[in-house]
């Protein structure tokens, strides 16, 4: 059984699933039927959930490749929550302080 997901991962869990799912549908939606109405509606949201993967991920305590990963469109939602999955060991380590 998988340990439990930290609330912060839900985040960018939720987020990510928005950003995907709202690409396929305009995508979709592009392919089939082209209603303008369905992509001015999807368009704003697919746009938001772009920027709030960014936004969360930055806000999160994980390593920089796993905020860089958020930048690709599309998938990079995704890639960056598995790997902030796969190595909690990184996401739970503080960021480094500068020597002076």
């Amino acid at each position: 059984m998988p340990a439990a997901e930290s609330p912060n991962l839900r985040w960018l869990a939720v987020v990510s699933l928005v950003e995907t799912v709202s690409l396929v549908l305009l995508l979709a939606n592009l392919a089939t039927v082209h209603v303008p109405q369905v992509a001015s509606v999807l368009g704003p949201v697919h746009g938001f959930a772009y920027l709030a993967t960014i936004a969360t991920a930055f806000l999160l305590p994980v390593d920089t490749w796993t905020r860089l990963l958020t930048l690709v469109p599309a998938i990079g939602g995704l890639l960056a929550l598995s790997r902030a999955r796969r190595s909690p060991s990184d996401a739970r380590r503080p960021e480094k302080e500068w020597r002076r």
